[in-house]
């Protein structure tokens, strides 16, 4: 009986090793948008919103304050690595924003950027990306994706920034 659930308990522990890895070979997605990129008044959360299409909005903790606010709004190219559904059975409708892991870029269209970096995160940007090469990395805690639309239609929802100054990591 013993070796039958220790059999269990390391077959678990292997399949969500596995699961885990899985979730984190999934390929970077960029998009460009008009973007607001505001920090907290402590300076330790940055929201990153969409001002049009496609809508989006990232909370990041950070993992200590920034000597300066970060103020920018204009065009970026934003990119990250979204996280794969873990196994849904079928007919089952989730709700809720989109996992994502925690590294975000955001690149201005003619200016220096910034590579949100968790500890043990990969970067979200390929090797030899011009754009990329003057970004300031920023350790990070946590990166979020908070908006999201219901599984039934309907308005886009999360898309208000001051829950991204309440820490979440």
């Amino acid at each position: 009986m013993t070796r039958c659930v220790s059999g269990v308990v390391v077959a678990g522990a292997l399949a969500m090793t596995l699961g885990v890895a899985a979730r984190q070979a999934s390929e970077p997605k960029s998009v460009t948008a008009s973007v607001t990129v505001t920090t907290s008044d402590s300076r330790r959360n940055i929201a990153v919103l969409s001002k049009g299409e496609p809508p989006f909005l990232f909370c990041i903790d950070l993992a200590t304050p920034l000597p300066q606010k970060i103020t920018y709004t204009g065009m970026a190219r934003v990119v990250y690595r979204p996280l794969p559904p873990v196994d849904i059975p079928a007919g089952v409708k989730v709700e809720g924003p989109e996992d994502v892991t925690s590294a975000l870029a955001v690149l201005p269209s003619g200016g220096k950027g910034w590579l949100f970096l968790a500890k043990n995160e990969t970067t979200v940007l390929p090797a030899g990306d011009a754009a990329a090469a003057g970004a300031t990395t920023v350790p990070a805690i946590v990166v979020r994706r908070v908006d999201w639309v219901s599984a039934d239609g309907g308005p886009r929802r999360g898309m208000d920034i001051e829950p991204c100054f309440v820490s979440g990591g």
